[in-house]
């Protein structure tokens, strides 16, 4: 008798729910308690191969009954997710960011720091050899004096007392660094040349950024050689 009074005062004190003037009231705050989810961790990875490898053998059997998408977020990187469930939540699986040398630019930097670089962190092309010839006539114990009207310049480099050679600099340059996945081509962009007084070389970018646009559709195109099948089976969808 007493079990079954408690239970009736526990009920009659629950919250209620009334209805006015069309409304829905209720007596008492209410919180909406989360279900449980057991989402993976997510994980980061270095690669894009590291990411289709992923894609084929877990998430595409781990979550069968949904889209994986793939986006890439810029040049260095790209997040891969489910679409939204039920309760209007996604499940972040993987982050890969690019591990890309740091590359000087839009700075001077001495002569040797300038054949270092082009020699390791450039791809080998026409510009490329015209630079490393240009620096070579230019040692470090060089006099070097420019004359520069805006739209070319020349450089003079004076060995000792007898030898005076005078270059004509191009004042602009096609490069191709290393500044995304390495599993894609490196986009080719327009930088500005520039010698100082001091021997000293300037790389500036000249293209406004068009090189990262570029970056990443090579990437989204990657994905989508590597992933084709599971792409036309509309399992993996590529934003970029």
């Amino acid at each position: 008798m007493l079990k079954e009074m408690i239970e009736k005062i526990e009920k009659m004190a629950g919250p209620k729910v009334y209805d006015i003037a069309g409304e829905h009231y209720a007596s008492a705050n209410l919180v909406r308690i989360d279900p449980k989810k057991d989402f993976p961790k997510s994980i980061t990875l270095t690669g894009l191969d590291s990411v289709c490898k992923m894609v084929t053998n877990e998430a595409a059997d781990l979550f069968a009954g949904d889209q994986i998408l793939i986006q890439v977020v810029d040049y260095r990187t790209v997040r891969v997710f489910t679409t939204l469930d039920g309760e209007m939540d996604r499940c972040w699986l993987y982050e890969c960011q690019a591990d890309t040398p740091k590359i000087r630019v839009n700075s001077y930097m001495t002569h040797e720091e300038a054949v270092v670089q082009l020699r390791s962190l450039y791809i080998p092309g026409p510009d490329t050899e015209y630079l490393l010839q240009l620096l070579s006539s230019i040692s470090k114990e060089s006099k070097v004096t420019s004359s520069d009207n805006g739209v070319t310049q020349t450089v003079e480099a004076r060995n000792g007392i007898a030898l005076t050679s005078a270059v004509t600099v191009k004042p602009r340059v096609m490069l191709r660094p290393f500044r995304t996945f390495l599993e894609v081509d490196q986009p080719e962009s327009e930088f500005l040349l520039r010698l100082d007084n001091g021997g000293n070389v300037g790389l500036y970018e000249a293209d406004g950024g068009v090189w990262k646009l570029e970056a990443t559709r090579n990437i989204a195109g990657y994905f989508e050689n590597k992933l084709k099948w599971l792409i036309e089976a509309g399992r993996v969808v590529v934003l970029r």
